[in-house]
């Protein structure tokens, strides 16, 4: 590919070599006047000044469309760059390597999840051919099904300040339709932090030029990392490896993070809804499936876990003594044995104290929520429970 003249002059300006900068400007060593004939002779430009960047009105933009914004899997995996954090061994490249496969075959996953189908680069960074082979057979079996031609896979990829960028350009301009690149980890492909430089400052820009090819060619890039050891309670992106530059630069993030009652996908993205949703992974399909939206799912297990502990109990309980057992916190189970009991589905024999229900829609619920002996009850009711639990 032939380059502009302006090009060569940069190129010669940044590897700061007289040498080189003689010959472009038409200087030979020594003085003598000699032009590079791809040059063509032409002159450098003394006033060359960068392109002006693009002023537009507020009222001018309200009447332009867009595109919408693809969705390569859902709302889970859209066009533009994602950071997918997890711990080691939870699971995330099972994960990618499922959605790959569905947008690669144009299938749904997650349990239900359409993707758009397309073509999709797995840059499988940690993995051999070996290794990869064991897990497309479990994802794929090894009967009755063809494997997707559009499910392009490398072990090995130059690091972004090595030409891997490059790389990634050449493949989207290579193939069809151009939809999913997987950088698996992110550790492999992204620049090294210099010497003396600011980690966010090389953080961000790592995610930066990613985020901007992704926009360039309208593609989703998901970049797999890694958790913090020392995880925050406060915020799960606070609990991303790395400093706030890589979130910062990232249009999306989704953290598979294990809990107490299971594993939850959070997801928080600049354009999309955020994200809080349920997991269950299977070892012999090793397929993840969404079981929904995460409050609902644990408030539904926990109330599970209440009946099988009254069931066991085979009398009545305190609410102080239930939490206990089961590891929560007291006023959440005071909030959830209310509602049960209003339900019908626990009884409360009694003041402070709750038992199993003898029989479907037993309503043997006394109403004590006006009382001043229980205040914990009456300060958490409405939308706190649906906030903490």
């Amino acid at each position: 590919m032939s380059r502009t003249v302006d090009e060569i002059e940069l190129e010669a300006e940044r590897i700061d070599d007289p040498l080189a900068q003689e010959f472009i400007s038409g200087r030979a060593p020594g003085g003598a006047s000699k032009r590079h004939p791809d040059l063509g002779g032409k002159a450098r430009s003394p006033n060359r000044q960068a392109s002006s960047p693009e002023i537009y009105d507020a009222a001018d933009l309200r009447f332009q469309t867009f595109a919408p914004l693809r969705q390569v899997a859902g709302d889970i995996i859209v066009e533009g760059l994602t950071i997918l954090a997890a711990r080691p061994k939870v699971g995330k490249t099972w994960l990618m390597l499922d959605i790959a496969i569905a947008v690669g075959e144009g299938r749904d996953c997650l349990g239900g999840i359409q993707c758009e189908p397309g073509d999709v680069l797995y840059l499988a960074l940690e993995d051999n051919k070996r290794r990869l082979q064991r897990r497309l057979t479990k994802l794929l079996g090894v009967h009755g099904q063809e494997w997707p031609q559009h499910l392009h896979i490398a072990h090995t990829w130059p690091r972004a300040d090595q030409g891997g960028l490059d790389h990634l350009r050449n493949w989207i301009a290579g193939v069809s339709k151009p939809r999913l690149i997987v950088i698996d980890v992110f550790a492999r492909f992204r620049r090294p932090v210099p010497p003396g430089k600011q980690s966010y400052d090389t953080d961000y820009g790592s995610i930066s030029e990613l985020q901007t090819l992704a926009a360039e060619a309208g593609v989703a890039i998901v970049v797999v990392h890694h958790l913090r050891k020392s995880e925050s309670d406060d915020d799960p992106l606070d609990t991303v490896s790395g400093t706030l530059g890589l979130t910062a630069a990232a249009d999306a993030i989704l953290v598979i993070k294990k809990t107490g009652q299971g594993t939850s996908l959070y997801g928080r993205s600049r354009d999309t809804d955020e994200i809080d949703k349920a997991m269950k992974f299977d070892p012999e399909t090793a397929r993840w499936t969404i079981l929904g939206e995460r409050p609902d799912v644990e408030r539904s297990d926990e109330r599970r876990a209440i009946l099988n502990l009254l069931q066991e109990a085979g009398e009545p309980m305190a609410p102080k003594d239930v939490a206990a057992a089961l590891g929560r916190k007291d006023a959440n189970i005071r909030v959830l044995l209310s509602k049960m009991a209003k339900k019908g589905e626990i009884i409360q024999p009694k003041y402070g104290v709750y038992a199993i229900s003898p029989s479907p829609g037993y309503t043997g619920y006394t109403d004590n929520s006006s009382s001043e002996e229980d205040p914990e009850t009456q300060q958490n009711q409405g939308f706190w429970w649906d906030r903490d639990c």
